[in-house]
């Protein structure tokens, strides 16, 4: 990097973490109100939680929780009222009889692709006026993005004493 851009990168990457910060507000405001209009008392965790279900079939809790980065109390209270609200069963684990594994039920399948198919056409509405070469564009910065944060072990690093 040639020292005289700072000032250049330090502003776009000021707008670009704005930004991100907007469309991560936007988006849990959103997958909220989706999924508390879909099935009442449904919260942003809880369609986390069915879509995490519906990648990885017949999961423990605790792998649900560890890979949404979820506490494990909060997972299993989430769980627990999805199980009541039958959209999600539990069966015990033929490996292990004491431990049990979590998937969707028919109905958590109907919500997950209700909630799937409305978020979809959504999307349509926000960038109708973009043209397909832009979308894909985008589309490759988000995938871009995703990596470099990925390669990142935290946003930490560095002295801050």
């Amino acid at each position: 990097m040639n020292q005289g851009d700072r000032p250049d990168r330090d502003a776009y990457l000021e707008e670009i973490e704005d930004g991100l910060r907007s469309m991560i507000r936007w988006s849990r405001r959103h997958s909220s109100q989706l999924a508390h209009d879909l099935y009442q008392g449904l919260d942003l965790t809880a369609l986390t939680i069915l879509s995490a279900l519906a990648d990885s079939p017949q999961s423990r809790l605790t792998s649900l929780a560890e890979a949404l980065k979820l506490d494990l109390s909060n997972a299993s209270r989430q769980t627990s009222l999805l199980e009541a609200a039958k959209l999600v069963e539990k069966v015990t684990d033929p490996n292990d009889r004491r431990s049990t594994l979590l998937s969707l039920s028919p109905q958590g399948q109907k919500v997950l692709d209700q909630a799937r198919s409305d978020s979809t056409e959504f999307m349509h509405r926000i960038y109708r006026d973009w043209k397909t070469s832009e979308l894909q564009h985008f589309a490759a910065m988000i995938s871009k993005t995703i990596e470099a944060i990925d390669a990142v072990d935290s946003p930490l690093t560095g002295d801050h004493s």
